[in-house]
C-alpha cells in the first residue's frame, strides 16, 4: 500500500519507537540513582522535555509523510487523530514537569 513504509520501517514501528521507546529511554537514562539535588531535577526535566518533543514530532512527521505520499484519506486522518492525542498528552506531561520543577527547586539546597 502506498505511503505505509518509510525507508523499510512500517509507520506503526516508527510511531511506537518515537512515542514510547525513545522518551522512556531518555527518562531512564537521566534519572538520578541517588537522592536528587537541584542539578538532577533540572537534568530530569530537560530529558522529559526532549522526550516529549520527540514524542510530539514523530506523529506529526508521519502525518506529513502520509500527505506527501498521497496516502488514502482514512489513513491520514487516523494519523492526524493519533498526533492530536499524543500532542495533547505530551503538553499535559510538559505542564506537569514544569510544575514539579517549580515546586521542588526552591526546597532543594
Amino acid at each position: 500500500m502506498p505511503g505505509t513504509r518509510l525507508r523499510g520501517f512500517s509507520s506503526g514501528v516508527i510511531l511506537v519507537v518515537g512515542v514510547l521507546v525513545v522518551p522512556f529511554a531518555l527518562g531512564v537514562a537521566f534519572t538520578s540513582s541517588s537522592t536528587p539535588d537541584a542539578h538532577d531535577y533540572v537534568r530530569m526535566a530537560f530529558a522529559q522535555v526532549a522526550g516529549a518533543t520527540i514524542a510530539m514530532a514523530t506523529p506529526v512527521a508521519l502525518v506529513v509523510q502520509r500527505i506527501i505520499r498521497r496516502s488514502p484519506l482514512v489513513d491520514t486522518l487516523w494519523f492526524v487523530a493519533v498526533a492530536g492525542a499524543v500532542i495533547w498528552f505530551q503538553l499535559a506531561n510538559l505542564s506537569f514537569a514544569v510544575d514539579t520543577l517549580v515546586r521542588v527547586l526552591p526546597t532543594v539546597s
